[in-house]
């Protein structure tokens, strides 16, 4: 007999067992999961990990193959690249029971006795005991695979081993489960089955910071940091600042452009999360992506800024000891003639600049709504301009940035006075500034547009734009 989760069990006779799953049923996540997020450097393990369950769907496995293996081989590649990841577990078990505890199964069990309760799971036990230890639960027996024994457990399935151990069901017995399919062989043989609701969909593991995560799988999508800002956003960089010496292409520049514009928008990543709170707490009907609400804990400081830094630093080495010094010289300084102390010199000039954006988000996010299209503008000159304290910018150049951000301003003038940009064709916007700003530029000296920058600028805009064009018209 299958029932709905029910508000006690304190009706059945002392002689009963209650069989009790773990993952997604007195933990309201998988503990597998919550031990793997121990990897460290998480940034570089994680991805490893990930790629386990790639390669097993790519090859067509199937699911009860992938069940029996997958996580064993994902704990065993950790183990043996962390293999201090159980003790550093152990060490977050109590914050992690805390928050995931499932207290509806838990108010069910509580006039249960302690040698009445029997915990069986598929995941493993040292870690089921380190997130059991200061429960109630902890003097409950657990039945649950070692490490070593996970591939043989799931194979067998839980009656098997119960069998195996002297331990049998009966029509008296009562199991709490979250998933008939993985517990069958266990549900066909007690009287009771009591139904545990999962909530995947409203599970967040403990999420270390990932530069970006937080755009593309909060704030955005990952389809959003792909196609706009590495594809929209970072050419516009690129070409504005990097192309000022064609037909020479310094291919020094246009990493070092790359490695600031990473720093940078890790650094306007910050001002999406804030942006993202302030509106929860201060907006009526405030435009927040699900995720935000599974992920609303998420913590980017300090690792952004470390992350940020890092890649300031990085990119102002690969500039080379010339470009260096000719940075340095157009902000009135000399250089030391070391790269490294050039560059730490100059890490700290792009550090200001990202501070200033910081706080430029900050006055947008915080600011009354009708005030935010203007510090919107203010917010775009910062980002698309700091570049030009460290980098060379043609007339050219600085036309098309300007042409940017009024494509850019123009979107979000457009939707905060409530109107639609359904019919708005923005990539043409930025098309029309451009030639109108070239246009003034050849009426001071025709010289500044007839330029290879300003063809391969021109080029970038209207090939943005027919698709545009095409899908609007």
């Amino acid at each position: 007999m299958t029932e709905p989760c029910a508000p006690s069990l304190s009706g059945q006779t002392a002689a009963d067992l209650y069989f009790v799953d773990f993952d997604h049923t007195l933990l309201r996540s998988n503990s597998t999961q919550e031990f793997l997020r121990m990897a460290q450097p998480f940034v570089f393990i994680w991805p490893l990990l990930q790629l386990i369950g790639a390669v097993m769907r790519a090859l067509g496995l199937s699911d009860r193959t992938r069940f029996i293996w997958q996580d064993s081989l994902k704990v065993g590649l950790l183990r043996t690249l962390n293999p201090w990841a159980l003790a550093r577990f152990r060490r977050y078990a109590p914050q992690i029971i805390e928050r995931h505890l499932n207290q509806d199964v838990v108010d069910q069990l509580a006039d249960i006795p302690s040698d009445k309760i029997i915990i069986i799971s598929f995941g493993a036990k040292p870690v089921i005991e380190a997130l059991l230890a200061e429960t109630r639960f902890a003097d409950c027996k657990i039945i649950a695979p070692r490490f070593a024994e996970s591939r043989a457990f799931r194979r067998r399935g839980k009656i098997s081993i119960l069998q195996e151990l002297g331990i049998m069901p009966t029509k008296a017995s009562i199991l709490m489960t979250d998933n008939l399919e993985d517990d069958a062989d266990l549900a066909a043989t007690v009287g009771t089955v009591i139904e545990v609701q999962p909530d995947h969909d409203t599970i967040v593991y403990r999420q270390p910071y990932i530069p970006f995560y937080y755009t593309a799988k909060i704030k955005r999508t990952p389809g959003f940091l792909i196609k706009q800002v590495f594809m929209e956003e970072l050419p516009v960089i690129l070409l504005a600042y990097g192309l000022v010496a064609l037909p020479a292409l310094p291919i020094g520049t246009w990493i070092a452009l790359s490695l600031l514009f990473l720093a940078l928008m890790l650094t306007y990543e910050l001002g999406y999360a804030e942006n993202d709170h302030v509106g929860a707490r201060k907006e009526d009907a405030p435009k927040l992506s699900e995720n935000f609400f599974r992920h609303r804990d998420y913590k980017l400081s300090p690792d952004a800024w470390i992350w940020a830094l890092g890649l300031s630093f990085a990119g102002m080495l690969v500039m080379g000891i010339d470009a260096q010094t000719f940075a340095l010289e157009r902000m009135g300084a000399a250089s030391t003639g070391s790269l490294w102390l050039n560059a730490g010199l100059l890490t700290v000039v792009w550090a200001l600049v990202l501070i200033v954006l910081r706080l430029t988000f900050t006055a947008f996010n915080h600011a009354p709504l009708i005030w935010r299209v203007y510090t919107y503008a203010i917010l775009h000159i910062v980002k698309y301009l700091g570049f030009a304290l460290v980098f060379a910018a043609s007339a050219a150049g600085l036309v098309f940035i300007y042409a940017h951000i009024v494509r850019t301003w123009s979107l979000y003038a457009v939707r905060r006075s409530g109107g639609s940009i359904e019919f708005m064709l923005s990539q043409t916007v930025r098309t029309v500034f451009l030639l109108f700003g070239f246009s003034i530029l050849a009426m001071i000296d025709v010289s500044l547009v007839l330029t290879w920058q300003a063809g391969v600028i021109l080029a970038f805009c209207l090939i943005r734009g027919a698709p545009e064009i095409l899908r609007k018209t």
